[in-house]
């Protein structure tokens, strides 16, 4: 479980494994703290402030883009020898545009990056953790 933790917790490595995560910029880690990340939209490359709403080691941790109202919550149990990871992605829009957004896209655009980004998430624990199938 620190595995993935650590891997979620980290948000400047997120660029390594979180698909559409291009770059993170952060002073202080911490509950209530907020960053700069560059991400890959379906508008462009743009650049986003996150706050980290509750990081809650090693069993939860939650981020809110301030710029879009887009959240991102992981919650990790131990199970059956390994880590199961129940990831929640959506948006709480701030403002019009992000409206429009949600209501036509955001459904399946959440849902497909949050599939992948948990497909991520799998791989770079096991090559961490050592996994030879994963290398």
């Amino acid at each position: 479980m620190q595995v993935v933790w650590d891997l979620i917790a980290d948000v400047e490595r997120h660029p390594e494994w979180w698909p559409r995560v291009v770059e993170v910029e952060c002073e202080e880690l911490g509950e209530g703290c907020t960053y700069r990340q560059v991400t890959r939209t379906p508008f462009g490359t743009e650049d986003f402030n996150l706050e980290i709403e509750s990081m809650n080691d090693p069993e939860e941790f939650k981020i809110q883009c301030l710029n879009t109202g887009t959240f991102v919550r992981f919650g990790l149990t131990e199970a059956q020898g390994g880590t199961f990871v129940d990831g929640r992605m959506g948006m709480e829009p701030n403002g019009r545009a992000m409206q429009v957004f949600d209501v036509t896209a955001g459904r399946i655009y959440f849902r497909r990056w949050l599939a992948a980004s948990l497909d991520a998430m799998n791989a770079a624990a096991r090559r961490r953790a050592g996994d030879p199938a994963w290398r």
